[in-house]
């Protein structure tokens, strides 16, 4: 008869409990991430984490220098100061210690000892004066394959590593890896923000925006200061009466506003209209605007005055400038387009992460809803990407039998954080008897969660926001009628039309997308949304939901 090995046993519930302490310090790693801490933030909560979990171990992380391809120190907590000064600008090569070695190599790199190893052999002396004795460094690699640093675990007696504590080094960076990728991509998209940003703000010539039946949604300051008008004069009209010559604008939905034609950025001159009545010859570049897809969802157009311009000299001056301006607008295309290629997949590879976390990770452990949290700060990151495609592109219904109520729940705490440190309350009064419906839970919960946030956003504390639900007449079935009301100063008379057009917005940040995103998912099921009645103060919404979508 066999006897268990308590020894053994015990190993097995220490390598756990490790295991354990291990996963817990990488989530709060990637808490840190989502947060958006600094990387030297991110890369000393993971020296942190390692040297808690293993005291006799002590931790280092050096960064690649892109620019001179030498060693920086990244992260160290016990490294004494004058090791690390003595080691800072090192160049990789195939026997320059541990990390030296393994940034030229690419390869991990175990030292048991470094009083006999040849690897040590320029830096034995200053590791010795600080006491180490053995160094195992992991590079630290990139999607693509390129060294960006190495990770390091010094030991100041010499030994050899156990498979458990290769995994962790190996672990470590490719945490390592994905912090610094993550943050040196969200300090290139933050700069290529930046630019866009200064290059459409520095823009001289009238900027004139509008959907496909050429309705102006934007109308810059130039605009204002070239015709006369202010931005709420034209805002919903055609463009045709900034034209002075009405036939010009029926010309230029053929040739220029057509979205069967290609990309065209070459400016032709049209004679246009002031709000004064006088006329005056302008040089227009317009082209389509679309989406991710390639479905056109409005026109753009640059206008220049070019009333002082006429002479021979001028024009070939302003030649070379209408070509300069060409060129910057498909710069912007491209940028655009780069970004939001480069953002999907940034956000691909968070979800893969979460993804295999949630496997690793117990449901019901205070872990699993940090997991939870930055899965909904990817979704929150993702919907940014998605919401100019949900303004023009197809929408394709997941339908399923829900609880209403469950979804504006979800949508509700999916706000947590923007309702943090805030009196915000949300009341229901549901008389619904059973508020199931058939709906696309995830479409119907980014429709409550735009009005939540909305409400959020116009409303001071306390916050009260009603959500009534009630039986309903719907054509010749029956259906839910979803009230939500807040009690904030309300939507404006002027505004009160404008509420569902994209690119409307009331509030200082925000693309002006949310209602119109809105409207189309809840149309998409067959239902409606309207602004309701405004007395009494606050915002009414109504949807009318039928019970089954068509």
């Amino acid at each position: 008869m066999n006897t268990p090995d308590p020894t053994s046993s015990a190993a097995e519930r220490d390598e756990r409990q490790l295991l354990e302490l291990d996963l817990r310090g990488q989530t709060l790693v990637l808490k840190r991430l989502a947060q958006g801490a600094s990387l030297d933030e991110v890369l000393h909560t993971l020296i942190d984490v390692a040297e808690e979990t293993r005291p006799d171990m002590i931790g280092s992380i050096l960064l690649l220098d892109e620019e001179t391809g030498r060693l920086r120190n990244g992260a160290s907590r016990r490294l004494p100061k004058f090791y690390c000064d003595a080691i800072e600008g090192t160049r990789p090569g195939p026997d320059i210690g541990s990390c030296g070695t393994a940034a030229f190599t690419g390869k991990r790199v175990v030292v048991e000892d470094i009083r006999t190893d040849p690897l040590w052999e320029v830096a034995r002396d200053v590791a010795l004066q600080a006491s180490l004795r053995a160094c195992w460094s992991e590079p630290i690699i990139s999607a693509q394959g390129n060294v960006l640093g190495t990770f390091a675990m010094y030991y100041q007696v010499p030994r050899a590593p156990t498979q458990g504590e290769l995994d962790f080094v190996s672990s470590s960076a490719s945490l390592a890896a994905l912090a610094i990728q993550r943050v040196r991509y969200q300090n290139a998209v933050e700069g290529e923000r930046a630019m866009l940003k200064t290059i459409v703000n520095s823009i001289p010539d009238a900027l004139v925006a509008g959907k496909l039946d050429r309705r102006i949604t934007h109308f810059n300051r130039s605009a204002t200061r070239i015709f006369g008008y202010e931005p709420g004069e034209v805002y919903g009209k055609t463009t045709a009466f900034l034209y002075a010559n009405p036939q010009e604008y029926e010309r230029l939905a053929r040739e220029r506003f057509n979205t069967s034609l290609g990309d065209i950025f070459e400016s032709t001159e049209v004679e246009w209209r002031r709000k004064s009545g006088e006329t005056f010859p302008g040089e227009l570049v317009g082209a389509v605007v679309r989406d991710e897809e390639g479905n056109a969802i409005g026109f753009l157009g640059l206008i220049r005055d070019i009333s002082d311009r006429k002479i021979a000299e001028a024009r070939l001056e302003e030649s070379r400038k209408r070509l300069v301006q060409a060129e910057r607008l498909a710069a912007m295309g491209q940028m655009v387009s780069a970004i939001a290629h480069e953002s999907r997949n940034a956000l691909q590879r968070i979800q893969v992460g979460v993804d295999v976390l949630q496997y690793e990770i117990d449901p019901a452990s205070e872990a699993r809803a940090d997991l939870d949290r930055i899965s909904r700060a990817k979704a929150d990151l993702q919907r940014l990407h998605e919401d100019l495609r949900s303004v023009a592109g197809t929408i394709r219904l997941s339908l399923a039998r829900h609880n209403l109520a469950d979804v504006w729940r979800q949508a509700w705490a999916n706000l947590q954080v923007l309702r943090r440190n805030r009196d915000a309350e949300l009341i229901e009064d549901i008389a619904a008897g059973d508020p199931h419906c058939e709906f696309d839970a995830f479409r119907i919960e980014q429709v409550f969660r735009n009005l939540f946030e909305n409400s959020l956003a116009a409303c001071g504390d306390p916050v009260r926001i009603t959500v009534t639900c009630r039986p309903v007449e719907f054509g010749d079935e029956t259906g839910l009628s979803v009230t939500v009301r807040d009690n904030g100063p309300g939507i404006p008379e002027e505004a009160r039309d404008r509420v569902f057009e994209a690119f409307h917005t009331t509030k200082a940040k925000g693309s002006g997308l949310g209602m119109a995103i809105a409207k189309r998912f809840v149309e998409a099921h067959d239902g409606t949304i309207e602004l309701g009645e405004d007395a009494g103060g606050g915002a009414e919404f109504v949807i009318m939901m039928p019970r089954k979508t068509k």
